[in-house]
């Protein structure tokens, strides 16, 4: 019986993907695991060094060869993917992340198999960016969103905590397979397919976060989505932060409203940055936006402070920052 399904979506990851592949081989499990690759139709080498570890370990590693990139006309290639996808647990890792713990899936399966509540287990992450202001790569922790909803100790989250937590490292998630089936009746046109996949696997039972640094995310790579999030781009910003509240709200009518003060507390979040982007600076005198600098604390405070209360010295500390970094 296989009892984990990787869950690989690469396109355009020649430099990484067989750093991917080894994290995936080097694991040490007392259990069978497949490995499922989707590969979106590269221009570069990446089939190429797929289909070489697919010759190599054909009993393990099954791929799907797309002649046409799906993930540009819209397709959820993860749920493409894991329709295959034989294992009790399903576990996500792109093509240009990888994993560093040989005994990551033993360590979360072994609790998952303890706790049949738990519908998603997920850990700790090194950032690896090529950072312009520095020489060549470099690997930082990676630390929550917000760190009233950290922690430094192994903890449960229920979906609305989890998203107030913020980000959680992709290439961690192990979740229960067979959760996703119904995940297309609210999730529309969302703007990141693993928030929504995060907020969704864990409204079915809980999330649980072990303390331990098991992967490596690649930020701003070549061939990465978080690429385009550095391009600056007003109108494109705009768009996915209206689709950011259309997905809250959803999520919200979805689960009738089991999480509502915490989603309505991330909503809140977003219409920030939606009213900053339309420079809207008026309507962030709301009182309603208090709410939104209450959720962080200490230090954490002060940016989100002054993005409410004083956008305009916000907007000129940032322009300032881009004319010392340039």
């Amino acid at each position: 019986m296989v009892m984990v399904s990787i869950d690989c979506i690469t396109y355009n990851h020649e430099p990484y993907i067989a750093k991917t592949i080894e994290g995936f081989l080097m694991q040490e499990t007392d259990f069978d695991f497949e490995i499922l690759i989707h590969e979106d139709a590269s221009t570069d080498r990446t089939a190429d060094i797929v289909r070489e570890y697919e010759e190599q370990h054909p009993d393990r590693i099954r791929v799907i060869y797309q002649t046409e990139n799906q993930y540009s006309q819209g397709v959820m290639v993860n749920l493409l993917n894991e329709e295959r996808a034989r294992g009790k647990y399903i576990a996500l890792c792109d093509g240009d992340d990888y994993w560093t713990d040989p005994h990551k899936l033993q360590k979360q399966v072994d609790y998952m198999e303890a706790h049949p509540d738990c519908t998603l287990c997920f850990h700790d992450a090194y950032v690896e960016t090529n950072d312009t202001l520095h020489t060549g790569w470099r690997v930082i922790p990676w630390m929550p969103e917000n760190r009233k909803y950290a922690s430094t100790e192994p903890r449960t989250y229920h979906a609305g905590e989890l998203q107030l937590l913020g980000f959680i490292p992709t290439m961690s998630m192990l979740y229960r397979n067979g959760l996703t089936d119904d995940l297309l009746d609210w999730i529309g046109d969302t703007p990141a397919f693993d928030g929504a996949l995060k907020l969704h696997v864990a409204s079915k039972g809980y999330a649980y976060y072990m303390p331990e640094v098991m992967s490596v995310y690649r930020f701003g790579v070549s061939g990465s989505v978080t690429t385009k999030w550095r391009q600056r781009n007003r109108e494109r910003d705009i768009e996915r932060m209206e689709a950011f509240i259309r997905m809250m709200d959803a999520f919200d009518s979805y689960t009738d409203g089991r999480f509502h003060q915490e989603i309505e507390i991330s909503r809140l979040s977003f219409e920030v940055g939606l009213h900053r982007l339309r420079r809207d600076f008026q309507a962030l005198k709301s009182p309603r936006y208090d709410r939104y600098v209450e959720r962080f604390v200490g230090r954490e405070r002060l940016r989100p402070y002054l993005m409410v209360r004083h956008p305009h010295l916000m907007e000129w500390l940032i322009r300032m920052r881009s004319f010392q970094l340039g």
